[in-house]
């Protein structure tokens, strides 16, 4: 996909190129200028973990930095776009609670060449100054050795609407794992942890799933 340079903003603050004194380019439609990069030098060289300065820039809004180039976005073929439709879905509903917070496998959803794993996350709101929400950190491992790590391409929601508890909150998530599971695949142990949950005392297991896929 090709840009519009014409339209870049800083990736970190939003202001023009016209409104600062230096602008860096990235890969792709990302920039930063000298004020933000100066900014997170300083974050940099401050060992205060969610000091004032990092959760000050993690609090900004998104901001749309340049925009597609419309021939561009018209000359991209189907082949290149992921599929938005599951070729196969395996319903879960299985849940698990500890230590205040329950967390809920939905679905397995297969596509083309990765699977995407779908939770709700039921816990105490996260406090105010979270412009996004911590993902949960997975393991997964099949009966044939296969494993995935990590949280790929997912994304979290918060989802007030499905809250009936003013202390709690619930969180929609998503994440997204390569290549499929094989065809010798007949379960998944999946193992899931809270990364702030190092700073709570004591600090919550993992959770563990066994899930069966045939």
């Amino acid at each position: 996909m090709s840009f519009d340079r014409s339209m870049a903003r800083c990736s970190f603050c939003g202001r023009h190129t016209s409104e600062v004194r230096r602008m860096v380019a990235g890969p792709g439609a990302a920039y930063i200028c000298d004020e933000c990069l100066q900014l997170c030098t300083d974050i940099l060289h401050d060992s205060t973990p969610f000091s004032t300065m990092a959760l000050e820039l993690a609090s900004r809004p998104p901001v749309v930095v340049a925009a597609p180039n419309p021939r561009a976005e018209q000359s991209e073929t189907a082949t290149t776009r992921e599929p938005r439709e599951p070729l196969r879905t395996i319903t879960l509903e299985i849940e698990q609670k500890q230590q205040g917070m329950t967390l809920i496998l939905h679905r397995l959803q297969y596509f083309q060449d990765f699977f995407e794993l779908h939770y709700l996350w039921i816990r105490h709101p996260f406090s105010t100054g979270f412009a996004f929400v911590p993902r949960i950190i997975f393991f997964l491992r099949d009966n044939t050795g296969t494993q995935w790590t990590g949280d790929h391409g997912g994304m979290i929601l918060a989802r007030p609407d499905l809250a009936n508890d003013p202390n709690n909150a619930v969180y929609q998530g998503s994440a997204r794992f390569r290549p499929l599971p094989g065809n010798g695949a007949r379960t998944l142990i999946l193992r899931a942890a809270d990364p702030l949950g190092q700073f709570e005392t004591p600090p919550p297991q993992p959770w563990q799933f066994e899930i069966t896929l045939s």
